[in-house]
């Protein structure tokens, strides 16, 4: 066995190893998040070298239907687990059943008396926040709905939808590769992630929902689709608004005429999406606007910022920067994935609250054009989830230092080779870096 079947086989069987010892639960919950993060990292590196190992190989669809059968499996694997790292998916369940019996979510908080009848499931009680209207925009509400419809008091029903969402990306993107003529072993690094396993499936997060869009969004701009990338992208961002860090990148690709055509369709399908539930007014956006500039958790300058300015002057400032970096790298980028995805490196370094599952919305970008940077940080920033563990046995919502430094470190260290290395004069690169060259031109 050859140094990449093996590095494959050690890959999957850590993966579905792990998969396996998180659904049934393995040790107290102290034990169990501690396993759960070290298949991440570990099973996260050994992805990153596999892939990386593979890159040059040709790949056909028997290898490919064997990497989607066994990353389906470790999904299913993990689905039996009680335990969870986020109650975020509570209130996705909350929501769509607020819609189901006719409540608009924007105007009536969980712990509303005008609601209260609908508080008939276990679920229910582990709502964070319920003194908090919903801050997910319509098209999430609507999945939402469709995920209480499909398992009414149980969250199954939205891992089934994100399941759904993931296997409709993988082929998308299997296509995209095919055509780009780019091997389709990158796709491990979306198909085994385990940051899509364990935030996607423990009970889940509404960020995978989105990803068909944001893959269909980079494959309209690539063939210069203006009416369907618009509509693409405005899908996604009414599942999370992340993807508006791509605009710039999506302006300069389509260029001005294109652009002007692409705004009036995100805004036909915006005011289509919002329409229903215009009642609401401004509380359609108080409580994001409350997220943005009351809540900090796990980021790198952008918390440093909240070192030295009272906290809503930092978020702010942060906001600033991100804006001005995102247009810098718009500039300087190269193409288009390479400006995308240097706008969502702005946004991490920058800001003050980054979640682990905010990095699934890049996913997509870093399978078609990977970003060694942002693909570290992947793999680390799970360990972020932690902090649950103090919060669930002792009520303390507490990071260890420890854990921003073995996140950022790596980070900023793979970061600043990367500048230095695309800084470097073209007559010093050798063989490797030639060919990089070469492939960066068809990304």
């Amino acid at each position: 066995m050859n140094v990449r079947r093996a590095s494959l086989a050690l890959t999957a069987m850590v993966l579905l190893l792990g998969a396996l010892a998180i659904g049934q639960e393995a040790g107290g919950f102290a034990q169990w998040v501690h396993v759960t993060m070290a298949v991440s990292v570990i099973g996260g590196g050994l992805i990153l070298l596999t892939a990386w190992l593979w890159r040059r190989e040709t790949i056909d669809r028997r290898w490919l239907l064997l990497v989607v059968i066994l990353g389906v499996l470790m999904r299913l694997l993990v689905l039996p687990a009680d335990r969870e790292l986020s109650d975020d998916a509570a209130r996705y369940h909350w929501d769509g059943k607020a819609m189901a019996h006719g409540v608009n979510p924007y105007l009536f908080s969980p712990d509303d008396p005008a609601v209260k009848h609908l508080w008939t499931d276990p679920v229910d009680e582990r709502i964070n926040h319920p003194w908090y209207r919903t801050c997910y925009p319509p098209v999430a509400e609507g999945l939402f709905t469709v995920a209480y419809w499909l398992s009414p008091g149980r969250l199954l029903g939205l891992q089934l939808l994100n399941l759904l969402a993931e296997i409709l990306t993988w082929f998308i993107l299997a296509r995209e590769l095919a055509q780009r003529r780019r091997s389709l072993a990158w796709l491990l690094l979306i198909i085994w992630s385990p940051l899509l396993i364990l935030q996607g499936y423990l009970p889940g997060h509404l960020d995978l929902l989105a990803l068909p869009f944001v893959a269909l969004l980079v494959r309209a701009v690539a063939r210069r689709q203006a009416g369907w990338a618009g509509v693409w992208l405005t899908l996604a961002c009414l599942v999370k608004p992340l993807p508006l860090l791509f605009l710039p990148a999506i302006a300069r690709e389509l260029g001005w005429r294109r652009t002007r055509r692409l705004l009036l369709v995100c805004g036909a399908v915006g005011l289509v999406a919002y329409a229903p539930f215009l009642r609401a007014g401004w509380y359609l956006f108080s409580s994001t606007w409350l997220m943005a500039t009351d809540w900090s958790f796990n980021g790198s300058v952008g918390a440093a910022l909240e070192q030295l300015l009272p906290m809503r002057q930092a978020h702010l400032v942060s906001g600033v920067l991100t804006g001005a970096g995102v247009l810098l790298t718009t500039w300087r980028g190269r193409d288009f994935l390479a400006r995308a995805l240097g706008g969502f490196t702005v946004f991490v370094v920058f800001t003050p609250t980054l979640f682990p599952w905010y990095l699934i919305t890049a996913l997509p970008l870093l399978v078609l054009g990977p970003q060694p940077a942002l693909l570290v940080l992947g793999v680390l920033a799970p360990l972020s989830d932690l902090v649950v563990v103090g919060y669930r046995l002792r009520g303390v919502w507490e990071q260890a230092a420890w854990v921003r430094w073995v996140q950022y470190v790596p980070f900023y260290g793979v970061l600043t080779w990367g500048f230095r290395r695309r800084g470097r004069p073209r007559s010093e690169a050798g063989p490797a870096d030639s060919q990089s060259l070469r492939q960066n031109k068809t990304w």
